[in-house]
């Protein structure tokens, strides 16, 4: 069969629709391609589907006709254009057109967009152009830099539009005159007039905006006497302006306890961070199905939806990729599972992860986002496992990991994604290992983690990646760990020395571990002397030194807890206690920081 290429002879030519201000401006983009068939120009009438999607291709943004079957990411409907001499042309989001859905607008918030096309000629089938081409603004959007000074006055605003239109943290101090809001484009007081009388709150300030228009005029936001604080030391901006140090201020891990889930209690469930949400879902207390997403920032929860969802499960994986978890593997009332699914907060549904070519049933075993596919590996069904696969969301396809040069069979081990490798370590195959392996998906090969200056052989510890190194913790070893080490891929060496001792927490296993973005910080667990641990710790990589966190307030103790990291607190999730029963609370814990005061004279 002739293979299906397409050429572009004229660039894209983009709207970005901008709501309210409607006048003018056609909500469509207007595309023009050249196709050919086995190197020969097309002629005739063809059959187009088009989609806007992420850089991956993995997420669609619009289509041009619902999408029944969103496995294969195909359109339902095509589009019949004339073709001459290779070339046709399309209104796209033209909704005249027939099969022609219109382009919703927050498509264009998205900073990089493509367009994907598919072609029919009557004779090969649906064929996918390839590459997908990114979309650039010019025309109308390139217009919006070109309104003339002064051209927007206050007759051209509703009453309120001003305010109305103001994005929370969109003024900054250059748009603040003289206690009023102008801008070049904006007429004298055009935008304050419409302005109600308290209307301007502090959330539709950028951070410094007030700060910086006072001192365009010579004032300062801080009175003279007056202390700030910085949370760098040494800080030249604060000295340059005349203020002096005064000393530092250390506040303490805070403890807070949240809302509780609306989920029925568990442990050994899985649980993502997605930028705004953690999303917990399955685990014992039976095998559930159930799960549940908590959002920070309002301190609620919202249950997952059980339309679609897979079988319940425990000691499965779950992954992150950026618009959906995956979830895969673990253990059911009839055995070990080799089946998944896909969930979507965006709008709370499922759809199933394809079962053709995936890895072997098994639990316990380990699952990285490579940030276009998820790599499961290792675990137990019968038996221990060295074997695994790579899920492709985007074509809801397998393909098996090497076998050549991986590392031994095993479970309960740890694996991390650097960027370029995932790397395996420890666990447990009939004895404790202190093995590993690094696999390079790029080339489906692995090579062998060195065993000189590495930790002592272990199972149920935790491993984190720093962005340069991986540490390893705790763990069990007949006896509940307290050592670590520090693994470079680089250049394939550990760290000289453990990761030190010192005001180390004691030692337990199936307890937690995150990266701040400078420490590692453990907490729970099993072991040391109490079963159910309620203690942590946070460890500098930089200085190889531990801080004890505060336990005013901390959590009852437990293992098999979910844990993610915000950005600014530790969130903590169910678990099992000492009386082994599952829970179903939440807690945050802040760490204490060190911030410099600074006086100004």
């Amino acid at each position: 069969m002739n293979l299906v290429c397409h050429r572009f002879a004229v660039v894209f030519l983009l709207l970005l629709p901008v709501a309210r201000l409607t006048a003018q401006v056609p909500q469509i983009i207007n595309y023009q391609g050249r196709v050919a068939t086995g190197g020969v120009n097309f002629n005739g009438a063809g059959q187009f589907r088009f989609a806007l999607v992420n850089a991956s291709g993995g997420i669609a943004y619009w289509q041009n006709a619902p999408d029944t079957a969103p496995a294969d990411g195909v359109p339902d409907a095509a589009l019949a254009l004339p073709v001459a001499k290779g070339l046709y042309s399309v209104l796209l989001g033209d909704t005249t057109l027939a099969n022609m859905s219109a382009i919703p607008n927050a498509v264009f918030n998205n900073t990089d967009v493509r367009l994907r096309v598919w072609f029919d000629d009557g004779t090969h089938g649906i064929q996918l152009l390839t590459p997908d081409q990114r979309i650039a603004a010019v025309g109308y959007a390139m217009m919006a830099g070109n309104v003339p000074d002064g051209a927007i006055t206050g007759a051209k605003l509703a009453p309120g539009a001003a305010v109305a239109n103001i994005t929370p943290g969109a003024l900054s101090g250059s748009l603040l005159a003289n206690g009023a809001v102008g801008a070049v484009q904006l007429a004298q007081g055009a935008a304050a007039a419409n302005i109600a009388p308290g209307a301007l709150n502090a959330s539709q300030l950028a951070a410094g905006a007030a700060v910086a228009n006072l001192n365009a005029g010579g004032q300062s936001g801080v009175p003279s006497g007056g202390v700030v604080l910085s949370a760098t030391d040494n800080n030249a901006a604060l000295v340059a302006a005349g203020y002096f140090k005064l000393g530092a201020t250390t506040t303490t891990d805070t403890w807070q306890q949240r809302a509780a889930a609306p989920i029925s209690a568990r442990y050994v469930q899985s649980h993502v961070w997605t930028g705004t949400e953690m999303i917990v879902w399955g685990g014992s207390n039976g095998y559930l199905n159930t799960g549940g997403r908590y959002d920070p920032a309002t301190d609620t929860w919202t249950v997952t939806s059980l339309v679609g969802s897979p079988v319940g499960r425990s000691g499965h994986t779950a992954v992150w990729t950026g618009a959906e978890m995956i979830v895969w593997g673990g253990s059911s009332a009839g055995g070990e599972l080799s089946s998944g699914g896909r969930y979507s907060p965006a709008t709370n549904t499922w759809t199933a992860v394809g079962i053709a070519g995936a890895p072997a049933a098994r639990v316990r075993h380990t699952a990285v986002w490579t940030g276009t596919e998820i790599i499961v590996w290792g675990g137990s069904d019968s038996g221990y496992l060295n074997t695994g696969g790579r899920y492709n969301p985007a074509t809801n396809s397998w393909s098996a990991t090497s076998s050549a040069g991986a590392p031994a069979v095993r479970t309960n081990h740890t694996a991390v994604w650097t960027g370029s490798r995932m790397l395996i370590w420890g666990g447990w195959n009939g004895v404790r290992l202190n093995t590993g392996g690094a696999y390079n998906p790029a080339t489906n090969t692995w090579t062998t983690i060195t065993t000189s200056g590495s930790p002592i052989q272990r199972e149920n510890h935790t491993a984190v990646w720093t962005g340069s190194e991986m540490i390893v913790w705790g763990g069990s070893n007949g006896s509940y760990e307290q050592s670590g080490g520090r693994y470079n891929p680089a250049t394939d060496s550990w760290a000289p020395g453990e990761v030190s001792l010192a005001n180390a927490p004691e030692g337990r296993h199936v307890h937690t571990a995150i990266w701040t973005g400078s420490e590692m910080m453990v907490w729970g667990g099993a072991g040391g002397s109490n079963e159910h641990l309620s203690t942590g710790a946070r460890y500098n990589p930089a200085s190889n030194s531990w801080a004890l966190l505060n336990n005013d307030n901390a959590p009852p103790g437990r293992y098999s807890h979910s844990v993610v990291w915000t950005g600014s607190a530790m969130l903590i999730f169910g678990g099992t206690n000492i009386q082994g029963t599952g829970l179903n609370d939440t807690y945050s814990l802040t760490p204490g920081r060190t911030f410099y005061l600074y006086q100004r004279p």
